[in-house]
């Protein structure tokens, strides 16, 4: 009775880890991020923080969160081009979008930089980060369906 429990046990253990990862990130046979907005959120030094940003022809534009509070500073936000390259997504800085903005921004917390790709989803979801440590950001984005 217990070798059958056992059994039973694993094979269950197999079948639930057996499942469809299709639409996870995959370096080898991926392409390109799909053009449009994506909201959501980065975590820096344990604060979450609410982010908006527009991926156009391999240009971004960051775009204020419209939240009151822990969102991206206006002076950190960012416009330039953006490549993806074995699962590897870079954020090359043009300008800032508003230069000159009266509160300083932290720089660890301006986007242009190089950030692993964690998951990126047929649904348009995506998960990237950079740095280590206490240092570490990692975001987490959805493409906004605007039509």
């Amino acid at each position: 009775m217990k070798k059958l429990t056992f059994l039973i046990i694993i094979t269950f253990t197999f079948i639930g880890c057996n499942h469809d990862n299709k639409d996870v990130f995959n370096p080898v046979s991926y392409g390109k991020i799909s053009e449009g907005y994506y909201m959501g959120n980065f975590t820096y030094q344990n604060q979450t923080y609410w982010c908006e940003i527009q991926l156009d022809k391999n240009k971004y534009e960051e775009w204020p969160s419209g939240g009151a509070f822990y969102q991206k500073e206006m002076s950190c936000l960012t416009v330039g081009t953006d490549t993806v390259i074995n699962g590897i997504l870079t954020f090359k800085l043009d300008s800032f979008k508003f230069a000159g903005y009266p509160v300083q921004c932290k720089s660890d917390m301006t986007l242009p930089g190089e950030y692993k790709i964690n998951l990126l989803t047929d649904e348009d979801s995506i998960v990237f980060s950079r740095g280590s440590g206490n240092n570490k950001i990692i975001y987490h984005l959805k493409r906004l369906n605007l039509k």
